[in-house]
């Protein structure tokens, strides 16, 4: 878990994303119509009006927007790979992603009815974005984190990882997201057989229990959110956002979807759990310091030691 590794396994996940970008499907008029449609519902009339023209815009020559966008998406993978690049790589990569989460995502879904964890709110794109910034290093901060030696510090890495899961948290409370039943087994369409089956078998899990669900999903995202704060509770804390970042990641967003033939991404739980890795306390820094201690006293021993042979 440290930076570089991070940095590395961001570009990984950048060539998955530009691997993806590549399916034939993605070529076709109809992705762009359908995509940016999909991101259009729900928005500010100004803002449609804008995603309007942008599906228009790109709909007119699919074939070479999209070898542009993987071209791109490759580009950040590979220059995050090598060491020399991966600055600038980070800081495309934060614009590349604020525009898709804004563009391609209509800002994570986030004004649509029924958005929630489950259905990969707040955005991939932006989790993307928020992991680049959090991994950009400075040389005049440092501390048990990579995020504490990051752009952002570790206070402001702690109170982003709270604003998120408590945000998320809150569309649990919407009325549309009491029927996670159907999400989880609606997720499967399109997938093959034996995945979707475990989607079907997953929502039947939850059929009629969808307030309860709910309500201790959205507890828990609060704990993980505050429990991040604290230094007793943090490890906790991440290590349960990882867990439910994992399960809402396979079993609410099968991975974005990866084999349907469709998906641009693996959805959210990834980028969570490497949101979450940024986060997480060195133990080898606690090492550390106790073998400083250690040599310290060693030290003062043998001078006093010497002292008395004087």
């Amino acid at each position: 878990m440290t930076r570089r590794g991070l940095e590395i396994t961001l570009g990984v996940l950048w060539l998955l994303d530009g691997g993806l970008q590549l399916q034939p499907s993605m070529f076709t008029r109809g992705f762009f119509v359908d995509t940016l449609g999909m991101a259009n519902m729900g928005l500010p009339r100004p803002v449609a009006a804008v995603e309007s023209a942008a599906a228009s815009m790109l709909a007119a020559h699919p074939v070479v927007w999209n070898a542009l966008f993987a071209s791109l998406q490759v580009g950040l993978g590979v220059g995050l790979l090598w060491r020399r690049t991966a600055r600038v790589a980070l800081g495309l990569s934060i614009a590349w992603a604020l525009g898709v989460w804004v563009v391609g995502e209509g800002f994570g879904g986030l004004f649509m009815s029924g958005t929630s964890l489950l259905t990969g709110a707040p955005g991939a794109a932006l989790l993307y974005a928020l992991v680049a910034v959090v991994l950009w290093p400075r040389r005049d901060r440092s501390g048990p984190s990579v995020a504490d030696g990051g752009l952002l510090g570790g206070v402001v890495a702690r109170w982003s990882w709270l604003v998120l899961w408590t945000g998320t948290a809150a569309l649990e409370l919407e009325a549309a997201s009491h029927v996670p039943a159907a999400q989880l087994a609606n997720i499967g369409e399109g997938e093959p057989a034996p995945i979707s089956a475990v989607n079907r078998a997953v929502g039947g899990l939850f059929t009629g229990r969808g307030i309860a669900f709910a309500l201790v999903l959205g507890l828990l995202q609060i704990l993980i959110g505050v429990g991040v704060l604290a230094p007793r509770t943090r490890r906790w804390a991440l290590v349960a956002g990882i867990g439910l970042a994992a399960a809402t990641g396979v079993f609410g967003q099968d991975l974005g979807g990866l084999l349907t033939g469709h998906a641009t991404d693996p959805g959210t739980g990834p980028l969570l759990v490497l949101l979450a890795l940024t986060l997480w306390p060195h133990q080898a820094t606690r090492t550390s310091n106790l073998g400083k201690r250690v040599g310290d006293r060693a030290l003062s021993g043998a001078e006093q030691a010497r002292r008395s042979t004087r």
